[in-house]
């Protein structure tokens, strides 16, 4: 009986070799990976990366001051003003350009009405002597 056991468990555990036919292979110290302990990316490519993340950091740091300087405007409409007066030559990928916005929209007003609305919008209509 012994011998039967041990002669099912042979079986059962027989060694199929890793690499058949290339018994080198099988060997600890043996890799068909190479290594790549000593892999350095090329200059460009790291320069690349580098100028990529700045780009990325210097545009959140913009965004965060304008934020801030946004919100020490006295009403919400300043902050709109100062953020569209700041981003429109920075962030002009994002803003469509106002020729863009007109051919979407049209301005019901007359020029002279659009100019009386800037004119009240600036603060500078005093209402007490009219």
């Amino acid at each position: 009986m012994a011998t039967k056991e041990t002669a099912d468990s042979s079986k059962k555990y027989r060694k199929v070799p890793l690499y058949p036919g290339f018994p080198e292979l099988a060997r600890s110290d043996v890799s068909i990976y190479p290594s790549y302990t000593k892999l350095g990316l090329a200059y460009r490519v790291v320069c690349r990366h580098r100028y990529h993340w700045a780009k990325v950091a210097q545009h959140k740091q913009f965004m965060k001051e304008l934020l801030s300087f946004e919100r020490l405007q006295p009403n919400a409409l300043d902050g709109v003003r100062v953020h569209r007066e700041f981003s429109q030559g920075i962030l002009s990928h994002k803003i469509p350009s106002r020729r863009y916005m007109q051919k979407l929209t049209p301005d019901p007003l007359t020029s002279h009405q659009r100019m009386r609305v800037e004119e009240i919008i600036s603060g500078r209509v005093n209402f007490s002597n009219k």
